[in-house]
């Protein structure tokens, strides 16, 4: 071979070898999924895939394992996903591959407990429905006898700002003091709505409903029941004080109220 043929032979393997790597993108880029699953990621991973010429992760859920979704061309783990209930925390238990509450209903719960909350607590059977059900010094309270408290309880008028029916902070803190006190008692109670004299008889009277109707709501998201609870508007009609139009705003503070009464 001469020496001119040997260097023509040499310059043609190097094109062809130039050209092989010139067909391929460097990663991550791709023309198909071989290039990708030829890359060093590739092999690691044992799978990657060409997609709008770059390698992605997946294109859809089936290419990623138990328990992650394709999302964006990459595998992310689905929240809340579980194989079995260890993979859960607390008491939560593993539901169609998610974890959730202990309980549903009753019948997730083994005998002698109920599904309370989401979660399985023991059964206990109604000591009572009201008062008269209990034992001497003793009160119905969640359907159990409970010993009654050792001292009366007194429900507190709340006050409100002028021309409203919001609940300030010191009127809830009274009327946290009064649920306690009327959940105390398993008592009824009548809320009176009351305002001054500025403004005339029917809007008044339809203050004073609001300012009843707002204290009646609060108690109940305090846990009273709603049928212990009837309420009542007189508007302008028992004033604590006569203040007069010109009056000075403390004492006309003193109308703006409600009031309670057990029955």
């Amino acid at each position: 071979m001469t020496w001119s043929r040997f260097f023509t032979l040499i310059s043609v393997v190097f094109l062809v070898g130039l050209t092989a790597v010139a067909c391929r993108p460097d990663f991550p880029e791709c023309k198909n999924d071989d290039h990708c699953q030829d890359s060093e990621e590739g092999q690691e991973t044992g799978r990657l895939y060409c997609i709008n010429n770059l390698c992605q992760q997946c294109r859809d859920d089936g290419d990623c394992d138990q328990g992650f979704e394709c999302v964006g061309n990459a595998c992310e783990e689905i929240p809340g996903w579980c194989a079995t209930t260890a993979d859960c925390p607390g008491n939560q238990v593993c539901r169609d591959s998610e974890c959730g509450p202990e309980c549903l209903d009753d019948g997730d719960c083994e005998a002698g407990y109920v599904c309370e909350g989401g979660s399985c607590v023991e059964e206990v059977e109604d000591e009572c429905t009201t008062n008269a059900d209990c034992g001497p010094g003793q009160v119905c309270r969640g359907n159990q006898c409970v010993d009654a408290p050792e001292s009366a309880c007194n429900l507190e008028t709340v006050y409100f700002p002028f021309d409203s029916s919001n609940l300030t902070q010191t009127a809830r803190s009274a009327l946290q003091r009064n649920a306690d006190c009327i959940q105390e008692r398993s008592a009824s109670v009548q809320i009176e709505g009351h305002a001054d004299e500025r403004g005339t008889t029917e809007y008044n009277l339809a203050l004073g409903e609001r300012r009843a109707n707002a204290v009646r709501d609060y108690l109940t998201s305090l846990g009273v029941p709603r049928n212990q609870i009837s309420t009542t508007s007189y508007g302008d009609q028992r004033l604590r004080r006569n203040c007069g139009e010109t009056g000075p705003e403390s004492c006309h503070g003193d109308n703006r109220r409600a009031e309670f009464n057990l029955r």
